[in-house]
């Protein structure tokens, strides 16, 4: 179960067990108004930090689980830039929907695109179905990990759908370059998922900035 943790400047993350320092945690959250004021870097920062034991727990074993099944079909260098443009993917929503002060952390909106991978991958092949196996299995993970984000206080759905559908896009353009040797069939796919990411990223900064 991966989950990505919000709280505000004045009341702590926790997650149980051990506890992140508020503090420490602000110094590279992702918070809104200061990305606003300039701190973009927070976007990548907020994906390397917890709020506490388990929920970096929660977030590595999903990560395990999940990346030892798409790892190999990506590949390495594939599975790492899917995984980093789902984590911004799910940043940028976050900006966009969550509130100018809230606070969140947690790797949970990458992992959440290497579902989101597959199925944008399973959809360029026209592999997508409920009678795919692979499918209805990570369709019932979706939908009981986006249950308890709705469910459960201080858990942002709205990273986690963005880094899905961040996944999706990029799994559903980087599918040809799977089966090709080519580096431009990886290349072209890979600068227009970050091109569209940089864009969104632009036209919130020249709204809120």
């Amino acid at each position: 179960m991966a989950v990505a943790f919000i709280g505000s400047a004045t009341e702590p993350l926790n997650v149980a067990l051990i506890r992140q320092p508020l503090p420490m945690l602000a110094e590279g959250a992702l918070i809104p108004a200061l990305v606003a004021s300039g701190e973009v870097w927070r976007l990548l920062s907020s994906m390397f930090l917890h709020s506490g034991f388990v929920h970096v727990a929660l977030n590595m074993v999903s990560l395990y689980f999940l990346g030892s099944f798409v790892e190999p079909l990506f590949g390495r260098g594939k599975f790492l830039l899917l995984y980093l443009a789902s984590g911004l993917s799910g940043g940028i929503a976050y900006l966009y929907f969550s509130g100018f002060d809230s606070l969140a952390v947690g790797a949970s909106g990458a992992i959440f695109g290497l579902i989101g991978g597959i199925f944008g991958f399973a959809l360029r092949e026209r592999t997508f179905s409920w009678g795919n196996p692979i499918i209805r299995q990570l369709l019932i993970l979706l939908a009981l990990n986006l249950y308890v984000g709705f469910t459960v206080a201080n858990i942002s759905n709205t990273a986690h759908i963005g880094g899905l559908a961040g996944g999706a896009v990029f799994g559903f353009l980087i599918s040809p370059a799977l089966r090709s040797s080519k580096r431009s069939k990886t290349v072209l796919p890979v600068a227009a998922v970050f091109l569209i990411l940089t864009a969104l990223l632009i036209v919130w900064l020249l709204l809120f900035a």
